[in-house]
């Protein structure tokens, strides 16, 4: 910008700016130096997510959970000229944001203004596959650097709120770790040569790490960020005030004497308990008074509005001065309080306000402070203050009162403060149970006054444990006597509720006393060596990771760690999602109506939807053209039996089940409405939901069993019988928790539908939608660019949001949207498959199997689709010897959704079975489990997995720390540990039709490639483009991978089941060839070394047809199924006191053939093993047994692995020399695989749960311990009793 338009620019903006400070008649801000205004038309409740994407147009910052859980719609704000942090968008009302300047990804940079080092650098360190992620995890790190030096502890630290499905963390922490002040020389190195490869540059008033190229001029637009009042009339006629004085809030409740109101800080209680619409809304942001922070010489005073990271801050700055060092304890427990982002907006005050309004909410803030002894002060009316204690606050009627400050006094050395937080992961959840205790204490240990002994999460009606406290007044904190008498009279008044999905009450009351007995050994001198680790946390190290691999730079591209061709569009908010498509005109959205009871429809109650301003439809069953049915039976797809109807239409056969489509204006309106839609049932019993394979079972209803193969053993079976083993192993379900949900956008075109549809199976949607609305397939366009993550969800379910948006479309003859909620997509889609295997089985001395007899059973839901047992027996055998194994295969209907595909899909439950059945026969007969492995190996595997297994326990030191493991476990009584080593044989199943269509342009001769594998994070379009570039003997960079089309790749096999790299891969390999043999007489005729250009050129003009396809056949063509190998070394720590984990290091040595990208395989492979972390460990779905109703269906309460559940020390090796003859040129696959190494934690788990049971004084050589190992599972397995608690 030449500086006569700098000036007419910043003109222009000085007299908006000044017009609108003169008369604040809006709300406005900036976002990325660009003011904007806020409609009065526009919904009060209306989030800074939604305008910025639907009012600014700017998509990189996304939406998923809508809850402040995900990170994907962070942003960088600095509100009132203060330091830049980072919030939550979803959670932000628009009408907060007057006067804040807000930073997005696009603000950054770009390709048209240069990339930021943050996005170049997490790009180019492989920390983006799907990308939906990336913009919000660089946006916090953009934030965390605006304020000064960050350490790498304090990164890591940092991003309990960002998820990412995909990489598995590592990459991510490693790139942003790179920025941090401590960092190695080497990554600021590093970091150099990536801002010269991506011409990342600076403005020269600040570095290129910091850099936004714009500096200073932000303050020119900014001059609303002054503080002043507005009063705002807003759609529906509600009131929005901003306020700056306390006594305006008064005068607001004068004026408005009956109204109903809300008071907003952060407004992150939304994420909690979703927000409802009021009357009157009062900003009290920059209400001076409320976040003042004063300090006197025994009384801390915080401002009621002073958020929870200034009080952390607050806390860290006075923790040294006397009488305030439990304020460094109470930072602490802070740091495992929700996220940064939410910290950062989330007041004090708000905190407690939840507590208040909702007793059950076991809020961090109340308990800490409560321990403490602090005070609330509450406003009845500006001139009138009342001073109450926490407990006497939570009772009090609030209303047109307000928190006006929090005091916390200060304590002598006599006083002993302490709190604890037991989580399902190590960050961003609400306590299972937290607790506070605050003793004075002599030093003898006795108590000179009656202590605070704090809970929550027991009863909505529980906080402090009154009778423990009393008894404890005078007694000898440090004699064994009296403290097992407190412990068993803290057992006795503790009487947890069960509330779906919490964890039973019998784990909770245990835990809850646990965590007064670890505070009692903290603070003992007299605690034995062997108790002594009871009286600590698990403690995390910072992590970190080696990555191993051989390349071969005379192949490359083939062969070279390259960077994904789509990594600096996703970490630059570039990329574009299903739901970023731009619409013009007269677009509608849709919202499904879900089932919440099974029964018989009688009829359909819209009526009262139907009346709200903006609905335009609703369609259920009877308004379908063509067949109710979005999969059918009848199209001769593999594993797709039966039709799965749309909508329900006679019965609901699953709690969830969508029966109906709310077609509105906004997609806000489509969502209300939809909640107002209701099925009238048929009159009669409720029948109990059938949800498990053992209610099946147990009710012998054949109907719901399907018996789908038996394979007898090959031998008799062996003679040589020491010992007989029967059992069984359950593995549970799992959300594939994509960070893109359910997605589809029709547009009517001249010649029928387009469709752009989240789906890993465009022929599937072709064909679905088809028959649906009756048209011909031929008129249905189908385009998908990427998808936002799947890991299996959008093959077949795609199909039924595809469906439903395409009938909207039809009917209205208006382009459609449907974006499933995480909660929509949670409780109608159907997940990872659960099941349950018998086994009876007889083995020798030295644990080989004689015979064994397997029976598998697999819960379908509510259909008897995709069946995991094609895949599972190969993977059941892995890499053993079945010749004498009996093996039955059978599916069973139940009443939940249908299930499907998943990551690793039977493959995952079947290593695990064997593997379980492995570690049984080595606790039977006393053997070491790899000696027992060993001695049932198959000799064809043991050439391949003997030599991998040798060096993987050279490299991860294994025989070391297993005598390193074992001895710790015998010098800890409630700390203990395992490490298991677990090798894999993975035979991928190559199948199915693929094509591929590869073009020459004369004129400068760049290619595109065009396939039906839809990239969806695994770096299928990056592989392509080097095959392509490889075979045709060009640069990479001339090479483009299109999106995928139905009319150029007709009647193709879905992307999935680990094989596109290899179907699309091989297509594309053989369209180049043909290519290569109709250039070659014009090579020929050139004198055999021409240029590609001029090559090229001279072809088109001898009019040699420069477009080439081939389809793929696995019936016919070269690359065939094959084995990938693999093995894992895990080593895990648990706390027997509180049942958490700490997945101390893995090591994985993966076999990748020749890797086509070592760079995309390795992260593969991590990305995999982390999702298995989460299948094993947190990832527990919990159903109501009496409704069938799913109870656990947001980041709320589910819990997939955050950054710090990874392991410590994460080591990857890809498996050198060892080209795969039956693949693409020489590859592997290495997307699925690596999951079914993820079962080497819950053995390492067990076997440190093994020990914890044998200091319980059980002798029982096996027990069952099923999938999931959560918190719950770990603690309860390790038969922990109140006695068992002593100094």
């Amino acid at each position: 910008m030449n500086a006569a338009l700098c000036k007419n620019y910043f003109c222009n903006v000085y007299s908006e700016v000044s017009s609108v400070y003169n008369e604040p008649s809006s709300v406005q801000f900036t976002i990325n130096d660009i003011s904007y205004e806020v409609p009065k038309f526009l919904p009060v409740d209306t989030k800074l997510n939604s305008f910025i994407r639907d009012v600014a147009k700017l998509k990189g910052t996304k939406a998923m959970c809508l809850e402040g859980g995900c990170g994907s719609c962070i942003v960088a704000v600095s509100i009132k000229n203060s330091n830049i942090i980072s919030v939550n968008s979803c959670l932000i009302p628009v009408i907060m944001c007057d006067g804040w300047k807000i930073t997005t990804i696009e603000g950054l940079g770009s390709k048209k203004t240069g990339y930021h080092t943050l996005q170049a650098t997490l790009a180019e360190m492989n920390g983006s596959q799907c990308g939906f992620c990336s913009a919000g995890w660089v946006m916090n790190m953009y934030s965390l650097m605006q304020n000064g030096k960050i350490t790498m502890k304090e990164v890591e630290n940092s991003f309990a709120g960002n998820i990412c499905r995909c990489t598995g963390y590592r990459p991510i922490l490693d790139a942003f770790k790179s920025f941090a002040s401590d960092a190695l020389p080497q990554a600021s190195r590093q970091i150099q040569d990536i801002e010269d490869m991506y011409k990342v540059h600076s403005c020269g008033n600040c570095s290129k790490k910091l850099c936004k190229g714009n500096c200073k001029n932000i303050e020119i637009v900014h001059k609303s960020s002054f503080a002043r009042t507005l009063k705002l009339t807003l759609n529906e006629s509600r009131v929005f005030y901003k306020v700056l004085e306390v006594n305006e809030i008064f005068n607001i409740f004068e004026e408005h004497p009956n109204a109903s109101y809300i008071i907003n800080g952060g407004n992150t209680a939304h994420g909690v308990y979703r927000t409802k619409k009021v009357e009157v809304y009062i900003d009290i942001n920059d209400v001076e008074d409320l976040h003042k922070i004063v300090k006197e010489d025994r009384v801390l005073t915080l401002g009621a509005n002073v958020t929870i990271s200034v009080a952390k801050s607050t806390f860290e700055k006075f923790m040294s001065e006397k009488g305030f060092s439990y304020l460094k304890q109470m930072s602490e427990h802070i740091d495992l309080v929700a996220t940064v982002p939410i910290r950062n907006i989330g007041t004090i005050a708000g905190n407690l306000i939840i507590k208040s309004q909702h007793p059950e909410f076991p809020s961090d803030l109340f308990l800490i402070f409560e321990t403490a002894g602090a005070k609330v002060h509450v406003l009845n009316t500006p001139a009138s203050k009342t001073i109450i204690s926490l407990m006497d606050f939570l009772p009090l009627e609030m209303k047109k009162k307000l928190i006006y400050s929090i005091e916390f006094p200060a304590m002598s050395d006599e006083y002993c403060y302490k709190t604890y937080k037991i989580m399902p992961r190590a960050q961003n959840s609400h306590a299972i149970i937290n607790a506070g205790f605050l003793f004075k204490l002599d030093k003898t240990g006795k108590i000179l006054e009656k202590p605070n002994m704090i809970f929550g999460g027991v009863n909505p009606d529980f906080l402090h444990a009154l009778k423990t406290e009393t008894f404890l007044v005078g007694k000898d904190l440090f004699y064994n006597g009296d403290l097992k008498e407190a412990l068993k009279i803290l057992y006795s008044e503790l009487e947890p509720d069960h509330v779906l999905p919490d964890p039973k009450p019998e784990y909770r009351k245990l835990l809850a006393t646990c965590l007064f007995y670890k505070f009692a050994l903290n603070l003992s001198p007299k605690v034995s060596s062997r108790f002594q680790s009871g009286s600590t946390m698990l403690s995390r190290e910072l992590s970190s990771g080696k990555q191993e691999f051989d390349t071969d730079r005379n192949t490359w591209p083939l062969n070279e760690p390259i960077t994904k061709v789509e990594a600096i569009h996703q970490t630059s908010g570039e990329a574009e999602y299903l739901n970023d498509i731009a619409i013009k005109h007269d677009e509608v959205f849709c919202a499904f109506t879900l089932a919440d009871s099974l029964g018989e429809i009688e009829t359909i109650d819209s009526d009262e939807a139907m009346n709200i301003d903006g609905v335009v439809a609703f369609y259920c069953a009877k308004d379908i053209p063509g067949k109710n049915a979005f999969l059918i039976g009848q199209n001769q797809y593999t594993v797709i039996f039966e039709d799965e109807v749309v909508f329900a239409e006679k019965e609901v056969v699953y709690v969830g089940q969508p029966y109906g489509l709310i077609v509105a204006e906004t997609q806000a309106i489509a969502l209300h409405a939809a909640s107002l839609v209701k099925i009238v049932y048929s009159s009669g019993p409720k029948r109990k939901p059938i949800l498990t394979v053992r209610d099946v079972l147990d009710r012998n209803d054949q109907t719901r069993i399907n018996r789908i193969r038996q394979i007898p053993a090959k031998k008799p079976a062996g003679d040589n019988i020491k010992y007989e083993i029967k059992g069984s192993y359950e593995c549970g379900s799992q959300y594939h928790f994509s960070m893109e949900t359910q997605t589809c956008v029709c547009v009517p075109v001249e010649d029928g539908m387009d469709i752009y549809s989240s789906t890993q199976w465009m022929d599937l949607i072709q064909s679905s939608v088809a028959k649906v609305l009756n048209v011909p397939m031929n008129s249905l366009n189908l385009r998908t660019r990427r998808l936002g993550g799947s890991y299996g969800a959008k093959i077949s379910r795609a199909a039924m949001t595809a469906c439903a948006c395409a009938l909207a479309c039809h009917k209205l003859n208006r382009p459609a949207r449907l974006v499933m909620t995480i909660e929509d997509n949670m409780r109608a889609v159907g997940k990872r498959t659960p099941c349950l295997m018998n086994y009876d089985l007889a083995v020798d001395e030295n644990g080989k199997i004689q015979q064994m007899d397997l029976t598998y059973y697999g819960n379908q839901g509510s259909s008897f689709n995709e069946t995991y047992a094609i895949f599972l027996t190969g993977h059941v055998y892995n890499c053993y010897d079945p010749s004498t194994w009996t093996w039955t295969m059978n599916d069973v209907k139940t009443d939940l959704a249908s299930n499907t595909w998943c990551r690793a899909p039977g493959s995952t439950e079947g290593t695990a079975t064997i593997e379980h059945i492995m570690e049984r026969i080595a606790r039977v007969t006393k053997k070491d489990p790899l000696e027992v492995r060993m001695a049932n190996m198959n000799e064809d595997d043991k050439a391949s997995l003997i030599p991998m297994i040798e060096e993987l326990k050279k490299t991860s030191n294994y025989d070391e720390r297993l005598f390193n493991v074992n001895k710790y476990n015998t010098d800890n009584r409630w700390k203990k540990k395992g490490i298991s080593l677990v090798p894999m044989k993975f035979p991928l199943l190559v199948f199915g039709l693929q094509h591929a269509l590869v073009s020459i342009y004369a004129r400068d001769g760049t290619v595109s490639v065009s396939t039906a594998g839809i990239e969806m994070g695994q770096g299928l379009h990056t592989k392509l483009a080097q095959i392509a570039a490889y075979t045709l003997g060009i640069d990479m960079k001339m090479v483009s991978v299109k999106p995928s089309i139905n009319w150029t790749s007709p009647n193709s096999y879905l992307t999935g089941s680990s094989i596109t790299s290899d179907t699309a891969g091989y297509a594309t390999l053989r369209a180049c060839k043909i290519l290569l043999e109709r250039l070659k007489p014009i090579k020929d005729m050139l004198g055999g070394n021409p240029s590609w250009q001029e090559l090229v050129m001279t072809a088109h003009l001898k009019s040699v047809d420069m477009c080439a396809s081939f389809m793929f056949n696995g019936n016919q063509d070269e690359v065939k199924t094959y084995p990938v190998y693999g093995v894992a070394v895990s080593e895990v720590e648990i706390d027997v006191l509180t049942g958490q984990h700490l997945i101390h290091r893995v090591d994985i040595l993966a076999d990748s053939g020749t890797s086509l990208n070592p760079k995309v395989d390795i992260g593969q492979v991590e990305g995999a093993f982390v999702m298995g972390i989460g299948y094993w460990t947190s990832e527990e779905l919990i159903y109501d047994p009496n409704t069938g109703a799913l109870t656990n269906y947001r980041t709320w309460n589910y819990k997939v692995p955050g950054a710090k559940d990874i392991p410590v020390d994460f080591q990857v090796s890809l498996r050198r020399n060892a080209p795969n003859p039956l693949g693409v040129l020489g590859s592997k696959t290495t997307g699925e695989p690596p999951m079914c190494l993820s079962c080497s934690i819950p053995i390492a788990i067990r076997q440190a749960i093994n020990s914890a049971r044998l200091d319980a004084g059980n002798t029982d050589i096996w027990y069952q311990l099923d999938n999931g190992l959560t918190t719950e599972k770990i603690f309860m397995s390790c038969m922990t009793n109140v006695q068992h608690l002593e100094l």
